[in-house]
């Protein structure tokens, strides 16, 4: 295993962490802060929900390949270290502050390794596998979380949201819905969450709170409008072919495609920390050449060597 991360802003607000939890399961995971406290809330999250997965070991065990049972038991616990962090007694301000959070739980068996992929937001993990001739593929194997996602936009709307994109070249800005900017052909970033009114905010010189991603840990402000930490579960099995996984956070996939991480990453694997460390330089540069503001970049190697 290793960890790769570089700094965006003044702080960085992504934690990860990766480590054995019991003889049989061992856990990786990346969680992405944003606001204000951000940094604090995913720095909490690492901490506090790794052995509340713990618990759920033999759940998870006997969910087998079958995500669907393995969905409720993460749900539980994703839920309930969402609702510590937000009471006042764990003093983490996460009322507009949160972090997205991706994990993989590594259940090992005599012969056999599966992987339980637990996915709120948008951080990413990608496999590496061999295919034909030796070269390597790259397969997702969790969903990116966005506001714009048709069922995600449909949730959030339905629950009375507001999702769209801000033009800012004007006084004051705009709000957009998706259908207009992609009709349009416009470039204005990411889709985000907004409160029912869209109206805009000039004491807080924003619309609020704009969030970039459909579910998270925190954000409690916008917990009536379904942005929870309820997870995206997927388990796949690990075949001879698979060489290695990569979990990031959307620093590194804002940049680089899932074949360009892994192109990054292979022939490196038998050195996991300088892997990783070969993907975040290569999306630093990326955000470098694009100059201006560059997001925090954050990469967690696993390596499937011997095969299981």
């Amino acid at each position: 295993r290793g960890k790769g991360t570089q700094v965006g802003g003044p702080l960085n607000q992504d934690s990860a962490t990766a480590g054995q939890l019991t003889a049989g399961m061992s856990l990786l995971g990346v969680f992405d802060g944003h606001g204000q406290d951000g940094g604090t809330v995913s720095q909490y999250i690492a901490a506090n929900l790794p052995p509340k997965i713990a618990n759920i070991e033999d759940t998870l065990r006997r969910a087998g390949t079958k995500a669907e049972l393995a969905l409720g038991a993460l749900t539980d616990v994703f839920m309930e270290c969402h609702r510590e962090l937000c009471d006042p007694s764990s003093g983490v301000a996460a009322f507009i502050s949160g972090s997205t959070g991706l994990t993989v739980s590594v259940i090992s068996d005599p012969g056999s390794k599966r992987l339980v992929v637990a996915n709120t937001g948008d951080c990413r993990c990608v496999l590496a596998s061999k295919g034909w001739g030796g070269k390597l593929s790259a397969t997702q194997l969790s969903q990116d979380q966005n506001p714009d996602r048709a069922d995600e936009r449909k949730r959030i709307e339905g629950l009375g949201g507001i999702v769209g994109m801000v033009d800012d070249s004007g006084d004051p800005p705009v709000l957009y819905s998706p259908d207009d900017v992609e009709q349009n052909g416009w470039d204005l970033g990411p889709a985000r969450v907004f409160w029912e009114d869209g109206t805009w905010n000039p004491p807080y010189h924003q619309f609020f709170p704009g969030l970039a991603m459909a579910r998270s840990f925190g954000d409690q402000c916008l917990d009536e409008l379904g942005v929870e930490p309820i997870p995206e579960v997927m388990i796949h099995t690990v075949k001879p072919k698979d060489k290695f996984m990569v979990i990031a956070s959307d620093g590194v996939w804002q940049v680089l495609s899932n074949e360009e991480v892994v192109g990054a990453i292979a022939g490196q694997e038998s050195d996991a920390a300088k892997a990783c460390e070969a993907c975040v330089r290569l999306a630093a540069e990326k955000w470098d050449n694009q100059g201006g503001y560059r997001d925090d970049i954050t990469c967690v190697l696993l390596t499937f060597d011997p095969p299981a």
